[in-house]
């Protein structure tokens, strides 16, 4: 890669990084809970979602060790 090249790169970065800061000093970027309360309650009455849940909640349990294994391989 030429000089010239890692330059214009280099500008191209640094415009971004303008943009970005820029942005967030406008509000652009939000804190993750003020982002999380303007979706809360979205998905309230979204079967598909409430499938997903139960789905989710499922595949985690299954992932936890089971009390009495673990019982029985400590006696």
């Amino acid at each position: 890669m030429s000089t010239r090249e890692i330059e214009k790169r280099l500008i191209a970065v640094e415009q971004e990084i303008v943009d970005l800061k820029t942005n967030r000093r406008q509000g652009g970027l939000t804190h993750p809970v003020q982002a999380l309360e303007r979706i809360h309650g979205t998905f309230e009455n979204d079967k598909a979602f409430r499938e997903a849940t139960a789905l989710g909640r499922k595949w985690r349990e299954s992932q936890r060790p089971s009390t009495r294994k673990s019982r029985a391989k400590r006696k």
